[in-house]
């Protein structure tokens, strides 16, 4: 638990300068952390063989986070589609020992993470204020669903998926986190409208457990406990960003809709 707390302490205080700069500051930020990610999806699939899909990998992550500076659509396009023809490529330069369902699944969640550190880099350009919403949402749903699901879960949320997590505590979470809705909407001005903060709160509460448990299916597919050990006590990036991955662009997409 020490090592848990002090891990993330020392997180906080890396990530909080990079959050209030904004800017190409955060957007480094993000990069990073969705390079990290792709190289956790990368391990985890392919055990650390085939560098090559890391790098391939990696140019993905690049291109989603800088293709918006090329202004030529069809040139975008053929880049994309040119990483992803050198990934199918490798399956048969390796004798078909790279299986093509791994690099389905390799490019499919890379672009899932990197999709969802980019709405945060996004997000932090309307308004700081969505990025303390989100993470603060995430962080009481997590904690109260924990707290809740140990003093009155019965009922298995999805025992083959995650055997502790409990319909109980999935909705003492999701309206404990309501709160954090109606305090934002008092002292920030994000939102304009207390049904609708609290209406946007349960969607991103719910996403975020929606995300965990995907995070959790892949680990389960694969054999692995952890994502990686590079926050001790914690896991890996995809272990403490899980939630906010699938949350964030949704969130991204109702506050467009709503300006």
């Amino acid at each position: 638990m020490k090592t848990r707390i002090l891990t993330a302490i020392l997180a906080i205080i890396i990530y909080l300068p990079f959050l209030v700069l904004g800017n190409n500051y955060y957007l480094f930020a993000n990069i990073i952390l969705s390079i990290f990610a792709s190289k956790e999806i990368f391990n985890i699939i392919f055990k650390k063989k085939n560098i090559s899909i890391l790098l391939l990998e990696i140019y993905l992550v690049l291109y989603i986070f800088l293709s918006k500076n090329i202004e030529n659509f069809y040139f975008r396009l053929l880049l994309f589609f040119i990483i992803i023809l050198f990934m199918f490529i490798k399956v048969i330069l390796s004798s078909h020992q790279v299986k093509l369902i791994d690099i389905l699944v390799s490019i499919s969640l890379t672009i899932y993470a990197s999709i969802g550190f980019y709405s945060l880099d996004l997000l932090r350009n309307i308004n700081i204020n969505l990025i303390f919403f989100i993470l603060i949402t995430i962080w009481v749903t997590d904690s109260m669903a924990y707290f809740g699901g140990m003093k009155y879960g019965k009922n298995k949320l999805s025992v083959n998926i995650s055997p502790k997590k409990t319909i109980e505590g999935s909705c003492i979470g999701t309206f404990s986190s309501l709160l954090v809705g109606i305090v934002f909407y008092f002292f920030t001005d994000i939102f304009n409208n207390i049904i609708l903060s609290i209406f946007i709160t349960f969607i991103v509460s719910i996403l975020g457990q929606i995300g965990d448990l995907i995070e959790s299916a892949f680990k389960r597919e694969y054999n692995v406990k952890d994502s990686g050990n590079i926050l001790p006590g914690h896991g890996g990036i995809l272990d403490r960003f899980d939630s906010l991955i699938l949350a964030s662009p949704f969130l991204l997409i109702i506050v467009e809709i709503l300006r």
